[in-house]
């Protein structure tokens, strides 16, 4: 039996078929139409209500996953996570509170079923709140990764434009952290004054590593706003190439990040949920940092299909045939 896989982002649409036995990926679509491109789209029109339009836009990417792959797809289940139950996406829900089983069975979702205009059984799945956060979306990576996650006491950071620290403990979600990191360094990169001395590359070379580990040492020193400006006096005084204060600012934000670890209790082990490029980033700002808790690394492969496995994990126990 197979089943569709939605991973529906505010900025990116990603859809997957799945043969649900072998756990095996079969074909892939994705496109720029995010949550907020498509409930502006939405208000624009007068015709469908909100879950209606969002739905035919879902049914639509379907009936093309299809046409590109030449397989039928009729009546297949659909797991859909991340906004697209949010107050901006197909349907809001309510947050699940914490704690939260990894085993997903303090989910909320709510049941689509298929009609004359929609074929397919929509499940659309809800984030979660503590008392100061919420996350939609990331719950589901934490379904897919459960098997790796055997700690009685973890956490699991997942980077990404609003990255998230998830503290596990005895099999629970007991809090979670967001960190606007990749947000923060997209934009004091480009629309700062130091986009002047910035230059993308590759943080790959003995040089560009140790630029890195500057700048989570600055920001470890000086502290974030003061750390920031001295990517531009390493232009102007120590004439550092643009190319290493790209590195350099990289390492500040994630040294800014990571700083955090060093209030967890020592008993905690970090789990890295990344590509092995920005695995090894994480690892190196962590050791640069001095923390010496235990970390494990998620293998790329399957950081990659962590919310496809938490789809499948979902489909298991809501008994979705």
């Amino acid at each position: 039996m197979n089943l569709i896989s939605c991973d529906w982002g505010t900025s990116r649409f990603r859809l997957h078929l799945v043969q649900r036995k072998n756990l095996e990926v079969i074909s892939s679509l994705s496109t720029d139409e995010g949550i907020k491109s498509v409930n502006l789209s939405w208000q624009k029109q007068s015709k469908l209500n909100r879950a209606d339009f969002f739905r035919k836009y879902l049914e639509q990417q379907i009936a093309e996953l299809a046409k590109e792959n030449q397989v039928k797809l009729d009546g297949l289940p659909v797991i859909l996570s991340g906004m697209g139950s949010s107050s901006i996406g197909m349907f809001e829900l309510p947050y699940a509170d914490l704690p939260f089983s990894i085993g997903g069975e303090d989910l909320i979702y709510h049941k689509f079923s298929a009609n004359s205009q929609n074929e397919h059984d929509i499940y659309l799945i809800s984030g979660l709140a503590s008392s100061t956060d919420v996350m939609r979306g990331e719950e589901t990576q934490i379904i897919g990764l459960q098997n790796t996650i055997r700690s009685k006491k973890a956490l699991v950071i997942l980077p990404g434009t609003h990255s998230k620290h998830v503290h596990i403990e005895e099999g629970k979600i007991s809090d979670f952290s967001t960190f606007m990191t990749g947000e923060l360094f997209a934009t004091t990169s480009k629309s700062t004054i130091l986009s002047h001395s910035i230059k993308p590359c590759e943080i790959d070379k003995a040089p560009s590593f140790e630029a890195f580990k500057n700048g989570v040492e600055a920001v470890d020193k000086h502290g974030y706003l003061s750390a920031l400006f001295k990517v531009r006096t390493r232009t102007l005084l120590d004439h550092r190439s643009d190319e290493l204060n790209f590195a350099y600012l990289s390492g500040i934000h994630l040294g800014e990040e990571l700083r955090q670890l060093r209030k967890l209790d020592p008993t905690t082990e970090v789990i890295i949920c990344a590509d092995p490029k920005m695995a090894f980033l994480y690892r190196l700002a962590k050791q640069t940092l001095g923390i010496s808790l235990k970390d494990y690394v998620i293998p790329g492969a399957l950081s990659k299909l962590a919310t496809i496995y938490g789809h499948l994990a979902i489909a298991q126990h809501l008994n979705i045939d």
